[in-house]
């Protein structure tokens, strides 16, 4: 009983993590300020889902691995022989003789036998209740629980680790160490390139991000010495702190911006997304396309841009 409801709460968790994950972990806790009685419909989607999960814990278990789980079959399209995986060392496991139980004070390396002692806890730690000495198979989600397992019981009687270890089956074959092979350096060159290009994205990513467009509809107008566009935006706070910005035309120095409603600051709570509309307004003599580039900014509090972008700016054709 304390087994299945510790499963239960587990499931429960996990499922309101997934939640959290669709609709905002601040979304989730209004919700449950609120109560299930005004949120019935997503309290059927979190007893469905922690229904689901604990289905998983309390029967499927690592059915999802052999036959839900993706990743088996794209193992089995990619590897080859060269391929660096958990493997089952079986020319030293097996020896001549094959596997044989442990016995004291015997020599087995004069009697044929293998270093594996038939103790079978590779196979009682696996997840997914496969026997690596059997070669590699499509359920192995390669957790190295098997290698732990082994490592131990070969120190306990005695006989060198890594009788389960990361290797290749060329490697196993020919009874050679582990090679830093030209082709690991290609794969983990790449793998360091996307590393650094996921970092450099990530501190390179603005608090907030702006888009600016034309009103659908809508063409230049002149007042006095300005041509003046509608322009819409949309702005998405992606700090968990709140923002006042001000929208400024960063390209051309005399241009005003006037909002439809309210003045130029823009309060911004924290992964708050607003939309609204502003007249932007150019003076003649600074408009020298009848498409012009414009680069509308954000600027915070402290006078810093903190997002640009780039549209166009409709003027009369000019020959």
């Amino acid at each position: 009983l304390l087994k299945w409801t510790i499963f239960a709460i587990i499931s429960f968790i996990i499922a309101n993590v997934f939640l959290a994950y669709i609709i905002g972990a601040d979304a989730l806790y209004d919700v449950i300020k609120e109560g299930p009685a005004e949120n019935i419909g997503t309290l059927v989607g979190l007893v469905f889902f922690s229904a689901m999960f604990y289905f998983v814990f309390a029967w499927f278990r690592e059915q999802a691995c052999t036959l839900v789980c993706p990743y088996g079959r794209f193992q089995g399209v990619l590897i080859d022989s060269h391929t660096i995986n958990v493997t089952y060392d079986f020319k030293r496991g097996e020896g001549t003789a094959g596997r044989a139980k442990f016995k004291k004070n015997e020599d087995r390396k004069a009697e044929g036998k293998g270093d594996c002692i038939d103790c079978g806890q590779c196979v009682v730690v696996c997840p997914t209740g496969i026997d690596i000495r059997n070669g590699i198979q499509l359920e192995c989600v390669n957790c190295t629980a098997c290698i732990d397992a082994c490592d131990e019981v070969m120190e306990k009687v005695g006989l060198p680790t890594g009788l389960i270890r990361y290797a290749s089956e060329d490697d196993i074959k020919r009874g050679e160490k582990f090679k830093f092979t030209k082709r690991l350096a290609a794969y983990t060159f790449a793998l360091l390139l996307l590393i650094g290009a996921m970092t450099a994205f990530l501190f390179s990513r603005s608090d907030v991000e702006s888009k600016y467009l034309k009103v659908p509809g809508t063409d230049y107008k002149v007042e006095g010495k300005y041509y003046v566009n509608q322009f819409e935006y949309t702005l998405y706070n992606k700090t968990n702190a709140d923002q006042i910005v001000t929208v400024q035309l960063l390209s051309h120095k005399n241009s005003k911006v006037e909002m439809y409603e309210g003045e130029n600051k823009l309060n911004m709570e924290k992964g708050q997304i607003i939309q609204g509309k502003f007249f932007l307004k150019i003076p003649m003599d600074e408009v020298k396309s009848y498409k012009e580039k414009v680069v509308i900014g954000l600027v915070n509090q402290k006078g810093k841009v903190i997002d640009k972008y780039e549209t166009s700016f409709s003027a009369p054709f000019k020959y």
